[in-house]
């Protein structure tokens, strides 16, 4: 019976123990860089379109099409851990028009602005030597 006891007793523990451990997850916020360092990250939605970069002296020109049907449409910009490089974004229109143009070379806490009257059809993102994390998204406005 004591041996009976004291299996039961090892049991109990050891499978405590494996719930303690095996139960943490990491939680990443949806602000976290959750990726490698100069692996974008994106998600382009109907109407919602997010890029993400944890960017190490990266030097990139990218383009985009968003799937906008929308002609109220909000860009928000971040840009945190600032150290080096600059940014420029340019949202164009179907005709190729510019219509939307940020340069950036600091911090930014949280730029945003309205663009009406069109619909976004390209985003165009130029880095140079840009270190720094880099939050870029457009939505539908309502």
């Amino acid at each position: 019976m004591q041996n009976f006891s004291s299996k039961f007793i090892l049991f109990l523990i050891l499978f405590i123990a494996f719930l303690l451990i095996s139960c943490r997850e990491e939680i990443n916020s949806p602000d976290k860089f959750a990726r490698n360092v100069n692996e974008p990250l994106e998600a382009n939605n109907f109407n919602s379109y997010t890029f993400l970069i944890d960017a190490d002296k990266i030097s990139i020109d990218y383009d985009k099409r968003p799937d906008f049907t929308s002609f109220n449409t909000r860009i928000s910009i971040t840009i945190s851990d600032y150290s080096s490089g600059t940014i420029r974004i340019n949202v164009k229109d179907s005709q190729s028009e510019n219509r939307f143009s940020y340069f950036g070379n600091n911090n930014e806490d949280f730029y945003t602005e309205l663009l009406n009257g069109f619909i976004p059809y390209s985003i165009e993102l130029a880095t140079t030597n840009f270190t720094g994390k880099l939050k870029i998204q457009l939505s539908r406005a309502y």
